[in-house]
């Protein structure tokens, strides 16, 4: 499914909050084992060696601040950097994809 949003060969970037966001979510699902340490150990690795670029949430605290209104401020970095790139965003929250306000494409897994 993922695979039939993107582009051939895309080039996926994130805020550099992506990968605490990632580690919330992973604590979630090991303190609720939800996942096996054995897997839980193998998507670590797989994150940590995903070939993304990315980009200082510093950088982008001056546009995403003018979401605050609209959306949450982690989101609106997120939207913020696609913005900056040109690039659509990839999401799996249904209420960012389909705001009415979102100014990027959204990919909506």
């Amino acid at each position: 499914m993922l695979r039939g949003l993107l582009p051939p060969n895309p080039a996926p970037w994130v805020p550099d909050l992506f990968y605490g966001e990632c580690g919330s979510v992973f604590r979630k699902w090991d303190l609720n084992r939800i996942i096996p340490p054995d897997v839980m150990a193998a998507s670590i690795a797989d994150l940590v060696a995903w070939p993304l670029r990315v980009a200082q949430t510093a950088g982008l605290w001056t546009d995403a601040w003018r979401f605050r209104h609209n959306f949450t401020f982690a989101d609106a970095v997120y939207v913020a950097l696609a913005q900056h790139l040109g690039a659509d965003i990839l999401t799996d929250d249904g209420k960012l994809a389909n705001s009415p306000t979102l100014p990027v494409r959204a990919l909506h897994l």
